[in-house]
């Protein structure tokens, strides 16, 4: 009767578990903004900063800046196709491959950031393994993009 007991219980634990509604990595209302501690790793390069994101009535507009304010890049997230627009790179930054990369990456990252994978998505996976933060592995180019959220 035990065993049957704790087998309820685990079965009732892992059912709410998983009833629990995902937070979303961009913003899902329109007008609401979320910010972002968030870091991207490649090799021995790391970048930190922050990214702010707004929803706008069809698309989510955002920044990544680093720790001292400079702005790395703007994005528009068209909400109908999926697709990026980049703008207002650093010249560093402002290289056909680079913008590539940072596309595909955030545009799979705001596509499919709700539903953590486990198997890759065009060679990236998609990791969630708090309600605050998201990891994105691009493992064709060995990148690694980490979002903490600041504020809820």
């Amino acid at each position: 009767m035990k065993r049957f007991l704790l087998f309820i219980n685990l079965w009732l634990a892992t059912g709410w578990v998983s009833a629990q509604p995902r937070e979303s990595l961009s913003p899902a209302l329109e007008g609401e903004r979320t910010e972002y501690a968030v870091s991207l790793q490649f090799k021995e390069v790391h970048l930190s900063g922050i990214c702010i994101m707004k929803r706008m009535e069809t698309e989510i507009v955002g920044s990544w800046l680093n720790e001292f304010g400079i702005r790395a890049f703007d994005f528009r997230y068209a909400l109908s196709n999926h697709r990026i627009e980049l703008s207002n790179l650093l010249e560093t930054l402002d290289r056909w491959y680079i913008r590539r990369v940072l596309r595909r990456d955030l545009s799979l990252l705001l596509t499919y950031g709700d539903q953590p994978s486990t198997n890759p998505i065009r060679s990236r996976r998609i990791e969630h393994p708090s309600t605050e933060l998201w990891l994105l592995h691009n493992d064709r180019h060995h990148i690694t993009y980490r979002f903490s959220r600041l504020t809820k």
